[in-house]
């Protein structure tokens, strides 16, 4: 065979190849609807937006429901198949809806033991954030205060702190005698019997000896939480 000849068939047989391979795939989408296309992307519009960009890919829309998620009432925020993936024409495209956001109400946790308080928020979906503890009167590990506080809406996912009582006993102390002391035997005193100095005024008395105690603000005897705080008044 020479060479025009070989190049004769060789043309032949490609035309023939490309003529059999455009018959089959006229075939297929005319017998088997073998038509695909590629699915966009739908999260994010509205429903009947996206019926409008489905119609020119020669695909379908199927709501299935309504559900809470982070982006706004009306919008698409999960699609089945996903985006991107190849499927044949008319091909239901199944949508699910945005609710908005889920709020929840945080619900009066005061004077709840911590573990039960923790359990409720997280059942409504909150996330525990810090913790601090302090010691204060009534029952060890009860909580004092919230933050947000009680009847605050917020959405599922954000963060709840506990304030609690760390305090398992609350002992009660007798106020000291300070009036007449130096401000430097005081706060000894005070701070032997667990006691806080608070604020610290000035004033001046006549004949009475300069910097040393005239008043304080719980008497003296008097039965105190420890940890309480003690306002004074020094003369100068």
């Amino acid at each position: 065979m020479n060479k025009k000849t070989f190049f004769i068939s060789l043309s032949g047989f490609l035309a023939l190849a490309l003529s059999i391979f455009f018959f089959m795939e006229i075939f297929l989408i005319k017998y088997f609807n073998e038509k695909f296309y590629k699915i966009p992307n739908l999260k994010s519009y509205t429903l009947k937006e996206a019926e409008d960009i489905l119609k020119k890919n020669e695909l379908k829309i199927e709501k299935i429901g309504d559900e809470f998620s982070a982006l706004p009432i009306g919008e698409i925020f999960l699609q089945e198949p996903e985006a991107n993936s190849i499927v044949k024409k008319n091909r239901n495209i199944k949508v699910w809806v945005s609710k908005g956001k889920a709020l929840v109400e945080v619900p009066n946790l005061i004077g709840m033991n911590y573990l039960d308080a923790k359990s409720i928020a997280e059942q409504k979906g909150l996330i525990i954030d810090k913790v601090i503890t302090v010691k204060a009167q009534g029952n060890y590990n009860s909580v004092l205060a919230t933050d947000p506080n009680t009847d605050t809406l917020l959405t599922r996912g954000e963060r709840i702190s506990f304030l609690v009582n760390g305090a398992e006993q609350v002992f009660e102390i007798k106020m000291p005698d300070l009036i007449g002391l130096s401000f430097d035997k005081a706060l000894d005193i005070l701070t032997k019997n667990s006691l806080i100095i608070g604020n610290i005024e000035f004033s001046s008395i006549p004949g009475v000896e300069k910097n040393v105690i005239i008043k304080s603000s719980i008497n003296a005897d008097e039965k105190i939480p420890a940890g309480s705080t003690v306002d004074l008044v020094i003369n100068n």
